[in-house]
């Protein structure tokens, strides 16, 4: 195969002879050496079909770098999921943390369904008892989750350079990035719901709930997703009955498959999972145990001031307040006995990026609007999927004493990023003002990013 490069550079140098012929000057950039490398990377950059791919390796890459750094530490719930997953796979766990002493075999983390510690147990398993095993799963479903979001964008009827932009500013928001490389259930569950809400948008009824029943088989939190669908289908009958006045049997048909179909695997695979792995002999019987431990876990009482635990109200997401410690290494500087300065290297925290949270009043108001005056099929899927995902969470604040944390928010990402992305583009803002956001997203970014040093 001949070398592309003098194709290329043969190109260049006729566009040049033309230019030169129509009397246009030629950018001293084209003339040199590397003026058709440059030239075939301008052009791929300009091609979404190109950009994409390029987008997600950036995103794995950030996501698998020092993947098993800092060494022998666990994350945030890490020392849960993870210590459940050494339980099953009859693996040693230190004396005094959680679990330590559990039947071998079965998952001591009764409170969530065994799925998602089975997906730890099996990566660890290929790669190992260390960082790599332990969140290598999270890894796949949080660029899965990325596709997802994207196949979302396009099944709604947006183009390929918006799918591009909602995704990117899904995959570099700090609270999705952080998620997505931790070994905790939280990304494990995000990404089958977010393939099942674009094979509802396809009108494939059984498959999405299917892909739901997996999510709810890693943790309960699916059922918003299953919530979400079912509201847009109301809507999308309610709109026909109002146009028509009268119930069309035919679009009642997705909303019985979608729920059947999900009941029966969902009870189902969670009756077969804890056939093998716990002992729960009914999945009712452990459904019931989730549902009533998830209750009786309160709120403190005796709160000090804002922030005070790591705990935190609904109404707090958005603004980014009540951010959580995941994991801190800090680096201490002396002098004799006196401590010159301490900062860290290594800051792993429950946090939004900080301009995803700032736009998400303004984006929110202008998707309501896009969904209501000019039927937007995306901005309409954005606020429901957005509301079925958050409002549940205020619900409860405001009526018992339920213990919530910001990480709860995380679903809700994939709807804000499309919600500012209809901002960005849709509502006739210059486009200085699209690269100064994604710029300032990006610093962002950086000023959250894990790893303070490199390591």
């Amino acid at each position: 195969m001949s070398d592309p490069i003098p194709d290329i550079a043969k190109v260049a140098a006729e566009d040049n002879a033309s230019n030169r012929r129509r009397g246009k000057r030629i950018p001293d950039w084209r003339r040199s050496p590397l003026g058709p490398i440059v030239t075939r990377i301008a052009e791929n950059l300009s091609d979404p079909a190109s950009v994409l791919p390029l987008l997600l390796v950036v995103a794995f890459g950030l996501r698998a770098v020092w993947i098993d750094l800092p060494q022998h530490s666990l994350i945030f719930d890490e020392t849960y999921y993870v210590n459940a997953a050494r339980i099953i796979l009859g693996l040693p766990v230190a004396h005094g943390a959680p679990y330590a002493g559990s039947p071998v075999g079965l998952d001591p983390n009764t409170e969530h369904p065994p799925l998602g510690k089975l997906l730890i147990a099996l990566s660890m398993v290929l790669f190992g008892d260390n960082g790599l095993g332990w969140r290598f799963p999270s890894i796949v479903a949080g660029m899965t989750a990325l596709g997802a979001l994207y196949l979302i964008v396009r099944a709604a009827g947006e183009t390929a350079w918006f799918g591009i932009l909602a995704v990117a500013l899904f995959a570099f928001d700090n609270l999705a990035f952080v998620h997505g490389r931790i070994g905790t259930l939280d990304m494990l569950v995000l990404a089958p719901i977010l393939l099942a809400a674009w094979l509802a948008l396809r009108e494939r009824w059984a498959l999405a709930g299917l892909l739901l029943a997996v999510g709810i088989l890693m943790k309960l939190t699916a059922i918003y997703g299953l919530l979400a669908l079912l509201i847009l289908l109301a809507i999308r009958i309610i709109s026909i009955w109002w146009r028509e006045r009268r119930i069309v049997l035919g679009e009642v048909r997705p909303a019985v498959t979608l729920v059947a179909v999900f009941a029966v695997v969902a009870l189902g695979g969670l009756g077969l999972l804890d056939a093998r792995f716990s002992s729960y002999k009914n999945p009712l019987d452990h459904l019931s145990h989730m549902i009533s431990y998830g209750a009786d876990l309160k709120a403190p009482v005796d709160h000090t001031g804002i922030c005070a635990t790591t705990d935190s109200a609904p109404w707090q997401w958005p603004f980014n307040e009540c951010q959580i410690n995941y994991l801190r290494v800090d680096v201490t500087v002396r002098a004799g006995d006196k401590v010159i300065s301490n900062t860290p290297s290594i800051d792993f925290r429950g946090a939004l990026d900080p301009l995803l949270a700032g736009a998400i009043p303004l984006a929110t108001l202008f998707a309501v609007w896009l969904a209501w005056r000019a039927r937007n099929r995306l901005a309409l899927w954005a606020i429901v999927w957005a509301a079925a995902n958050y409002l549940p969470y205020v619900a409860l604040a405001m009526i018992s004493d339920r213990i919530t944390y910001i990480y709860y928010f995380l679903p809700v990402i994939p709807a804000v990023a499309i919600a500012i992305a209809l901002l960005l583009l849709r509502s006739g803002l210059p486009r200085f003002v699209l690269w100064g956001y994604l710029a300032a997203y990006l610093v962002g970014f950086a000023a959250y990013f894990p790893f303070r040093r490199i390591p």
